[in-house]
């Protein structure tokens, strides 16, 4: 029964958190990356402080403290390099490279000695890139851009490195604080560089203004408030894992909502990484 219930949230995770490409896609249809990422995160904070302060009237400075770190790693670090290495390689190339997080993740696990991973878990997560591998369909004998690769190796460490943070530090500290002052963090650190480097303001379509709307809600609180529990509650490395399922569910929902064709590679690929997944999520877990 928690087996099951933990795929159910495995599974909510990975398609809440691809969709966020696609109504990012759709909201930078009227604004640039920064600008999006600004406006999500301000809109977000105000929500989120509501709820804080309802519910956790008198703020943990720990909490607050961590929360501005993994702002700056995820929200920052991660968002803001992997939004602007789009602008020298494609979206395909970048989609392989953050899926390499649980590679990283796991490597980042291993030096802090945060926790262990069996040998049948690292197996599954090589499989499930694979499958990333096959379903992207990803071409590494075309000429690629270094500083975007760069860029979006950076951001995909940056990424790894709040995952392994998370599990060590911030285990018990309440997931709508460390998730308030992210969003705080990201737009305060983000806005020069939209007020700098995007495009002017303009009034936002309805298509637009709905996208953003549902990456504040739906991606910045449920999802990422949902990725620090699944971490709390299956360890980095796991967790860590799970992303291996976004491409396959980015893909899906990119047909329904953007109209773009669905191949057979995507389904191999999608079985492929499911088998990987399969492997990581039954292995028994080692004690850290």
């Amino acid at each position: 029964m928690l087996r099951n219930s933990l795929s159910v949230l495995v599974l909510a995770f990975s398609a809440i958190w691809s969709s966020a490409f696609v109504a990012g896609k759709i909201a930078l249809r009227d604004y640039d990356p920064f600008t999006v990422l600004v406006v999500r995160f301000t809109i977000a904070s105000l929500l989120l402080g509501v709820l804080v302060v309802a519910t956790r009237p008198k703020p943990n400075r720990n909490a607050v403290e961590t929360g501005v770190l993994l702002g700056l790693l995820n929200n920052c670090a991660y968002l803001g390099l992997t939004f602007y290495s789009l602008n020298y390689i494609s979206p395909v190339l970048v989609v392989v490279i953050v899926s390499c997080a649980p590679f990283f993740t796991l490597l980042l696990s291993w030096l802090f000695e945060s926790e262990a991973m069996s040998l049948r878990q690292a197996a599954g997560i090589a499989l499930g890139f694979s499958g990333v591998l096959l379903a992207t369909g990803i071409d590494f004998g075309e000429i690629a851009s270094l500083t975007g690769i760069a860029l979006a190796i950076l951001g995909t460490a940056s990424f790894s490195l709040a995952t392994v943070l998370f599990h060590a530090r911030a285990q018990h500290y309440p997931i709508d604080q460390l998730n308030l002052w992210q969003s705080v963090t990201g737009a305060v650190v983000l806005l020069p560089i939209a007020y700098f480097f995007g495009r002017p303001l303009i009034a936002p379509t309805t298509e637009s203004a709905a996208a953003i709307l549902y990456l504040v809600i739906v991606v910045t609180i449920g999802g990422m408030g949902l990725w620090l529990l699944l971490i709390r509650l299956t360890g980095a490395a796991m967790a860590s894992s799970y992303h291996l399922l976004n491409p396959f569910f980015g893909v899906v929902l990119s047909a329904l909502v953007l109209k773009t064709p669905l191949r057979i590679l995507d389904f191999s690929g999608a079985a492929i990484v499911a088998s990987g997944l399969a492997l990581v999520i039954s292995a028994p877990r080692k004690k850290e």
